[in-house]
């Protein structure tokens, strides 16, 4: 039997879950704009849901691998929800244009951070190369960069 690994300690596993995550969302944008206008209100609130999960996997994924950048993501995210949930009370009134507004808005959301995952493999390549440097070897680097080790 296959000895398991955590997830958390395999980043190119969270990158994978990043990825899986964005593109469910993706999807769920995409039924979104299909929805026909008679069930859009119905449904609008679903979409901001899977949009909150979404945010939330990543936030955890970002928190997990130590990424920077997490507060300033989640305060990004929290903008954009709240946003979310004042137009949900606008479609449920009926202004549906609006709910579309922001549907063909989504669309984008997934390609704004589209980078995320590869920054995340980057910065671990990076942990990962500084932590396996033998303390000698950190001490030889340092001293010429003229740091005291």
């Amino acid at each position: 039997m296959k000895p398991c690994r955590s997830v958390a300690a395999d980043p190119q596993a969270l990158c994978t879950v990043l990825r899986h995550a964005r593109h469910a969302l993706c999807q769920r944008v995409a039924r979104a704009a299909a929805t026909p206008d008679r069930m859009f209100a119905a449904d609008f609130p679903a979409l901001v849901g899977a949009v909150e999960a979404g945010f939330r996997r990543e936030e955890l994924t970002m928190e997990a691998l130590g990424m920077p950048g997490l507060r300033e993501r989640r305060q990004h995210n929290a903008l954009i929800l709240s946003a979310l949930h004042h137009v949900t009370r606008a479609v449920e009134r009926g202004s549906r244009e609006t709910g579309r507004e922001v549907v063909r808005a989504l669309r984008d959301l997934p390609h704004l951070h589209r980078h995320a995952a590869d920054l995340v493999l980057a910065v671990s390549a990076l942990q990962q190369r500084t932590r396996m440097r033998a303390p000698n070897q950190v001490r030889r680097v340092a001293a010429r960069r003229g740091i005291a080790a």
